[in-house]
């Protein structure tokens, strides 16, 4: 056999184990992401105008696996955040995230930096009002009433995660 014939073979062996490396890989990560717990931490900055409701949101993720959780190359972001009031499905608001670096170690935590979240006025006293008429006492965690969807891209494919 010439020279150029076995490096040819070589290349391309390495090129199909490349492939199929990235593919599983890819397959690891993906379930990862599905197994991953989000939830609301707290909330600061809480301000009243005339216009809308502002809150600084802080959410975490957990990571109930066995394995750690370590990205920095891009490959998964964090995009879009956003609130729903549960029995309306009604959109409240959204935000626009660039979370790109995320580690959790098994069995970890990951804390978002805090997401600036802004409900118009008029949309927020009709659920106060809402609240007012079905209940006889006002609830005291009205994030309990809320839904959350954030958009996390990852290796091409978008994928919606409701929490």
């Amino acid at each position: 056999m010439k020279n150029s014939t076995l490096i040819g073979l070589g290349v391309g062996m390495v090129v199909v184990s490349l492939v199929g490396y990235v593919s599983a890989k890819k397959k690891q990560l993906e379930e990862l992401v599905k197994q991953l717990e989000f939830k609301v931490t707290s909330i600061h900055n809480f301000n009243v105008s005339f216009k809308h409701i502002a809150m600084d949101l802080h959410l975490k993720a957990l990571n109930p696996t066995s394995e750690t959780l370590y990205i920095n190359t891009g490959f998964l972001k964090a995009k879009i955040l956003r609130v729903y009031h549960k029995k309306t499905d009604k959109l409240l608001a959204f935000t626009n995230l660039d979370t790109s670096t995320i580690d959790i170690p098994s069995g970890g935590v990951y804390y978002f930096t805090p997401i600036h979240i802004k409900i118009p006025l008029l949309t927020s006293g009709e659920l106060l009002l809402n609240q007012l008429i079905t209940k006889s006492e006002l609830q005291k965690d009205f994030t309990k009433d809320l839904a959350f969807e954030l958009e996390v891209t990852g290796l091409g494919k978008r994928r919606i995660i409701r929490f």
